[in-house]
């Protein structure tokens, strides 16, 4: 199979979606890996290093779309990469279709008739889902670090220094649920001395959570509570994504009883809080209602020599897995990897999807695939 890896074309996105390592797996299965020129220079992966263990260096990414069939990158598709798609192409990426609202990228695939995989559509039977995982935590644990940056007054903020201090009471921070990002960020806040309480709403997750932090207030979500600790809060944290259909959880009227020094983050982007939308590494805060808010949802590309090697760990098998079998055997062999599929023909065939993207889709069947 001839795999294509083009550099990130999202603004400040330093993550590439194949190491050196990883392309000396591919190559020495009898693969064809053609690799951007630059595309690892961010996590200080030469160009000589690729070339070394088996890739083609090309110049543009063009030459990686023409002739890959298989392209394999972090973030999803940049206006730039539109015309580039092409039909039967397989597409692996983390798009996150199914909480993105503009569905314009999702129409270039369909109008393509590519074939498109949703690297954080992949769910095990335990209900987990693997990609995801490395870069919850390091969202997560980027969050608070972020927090205390953009808490400074230079950076922006009204000039709280997120610590514990003698003689001062412990900063609160609020994050609203408990999964690998949330534990991530409540293990990092805990370290810097902050009083930290967790929102959940699975009683076996809040034992758990009970049980790996013990110094974190762990509490059952009610929308009473909630209202009344975000009130009292010096940073919220959303760790969440909204279901099909479900209301704000952080209205605006919330937002503006917010104590006016604090600061909102929302890793997700939009949804749970009224006052929330996508923000970019390169211009990360805004203030709304009087509050600070950083809602920036690539944030692992802040460290892109940690980021890539913990996101290859998960997508690296998988990537291998569809090289060597063919894409319809790796999925016929691996239900949790079918589950990824979300574009054919040029028809949506995951639900999720379609239902987020509030537009037309049909049940993925094996025998789509030829």
């Amino acid at each position: 199979m001839i795999i294509g890896c083009p550099k990130e074309m999202k603004t400040l996105e330093t993550r590439v979606a194949l190491t050196p390592d990883w392309v000396k797996t591919l190559s020495s299965s009898g693969h064809k890996v053609i690799i951007q020129k630059s595309a690892g220079a961010a996590c200080e992966f030469s160009d000589e290093a690729y070339a070394e263990n088996g890739a083609e260096i090309v110049n543009t990414i063009e030459e990686v779309y023409s002739r890959a069939e298989f392209v394999v990158k972090v973030k999803e598709l940049m206006p730039m990469e539109f015309n580039l798609v092409k039909e039967n192409q397989i597409i692996m990426a983390w798009f996150h279709l199914a909480e993105d609202v503009d569905n314009e990228m999702t129409q270039v695939l369909l109008d393509a008739k590519s074939i498109a995989l949703g690297m954080e559509l992949i769910v095990l039977p335990d209900g987990t889902r693997p990609t995801i995982k490395p870069m919850s935590e390091i969202a997560g644990s980027l969050a608070i670090l972020e927090a205390v940056k953009y808490s400074q007054y230079g950076y922006g903020g009204k000039g709280i220094l997120l610590r514990k201090l003698s003689g001062l009471p412990s900063p609160k921070v609020l994050i609203l649920g408990g999964g690998n990002a949330g534990l991530n960020a409540a293990q990092v806040a805990i370290g810097l001395g902050l009083s930290v309480t967790i929102a959940e709403t699975s009683w076996k997750r809040i034992a758990e959570l009970r049980y790996m932090i013990p110094q974190a207030d762990v509490v059952y979500f009610e929308r009473q509570l909630v209202t009344k600790l975000f009130t009292q809060c010096d940073v919220f944290l959303n760790t969440i994504y909204t279901e099909p259909g479900q209301s704000v959880v952080i209205t605006r009227d919330m937002v503006k009883g917010m104590k006016k020094d604090a600061l909102i983050i929302d890793i997700v982007g939009g949804g749970i809080v009224e006052t929330s939308h996508y923000t970019s590494l390169e211009d990360p805060i805004y203030y709304e209602e009087g509050i600070l808010h950083y809602n920036v949802a690539n944030m692992p590309a802040l460290c892109p020599k940690t980021s890539t090697t913990a996101l290859l760990l998960s997508s690296g098998p998988y990537i291998s897995e569809i090289a060597d079998k063919g894409l319809k055997k790796a999925l016929i062999d691996d239900p949790s990897l079918r589950k990824s599929i979300f574009t054919l023909g040029g028809k949506i065939v995951h639900n999720e999807v379609g239902i987020n993207q509030n537009m037309p889709y049909t049940q993925f069947d094996i025998d789509m695939l030829q």
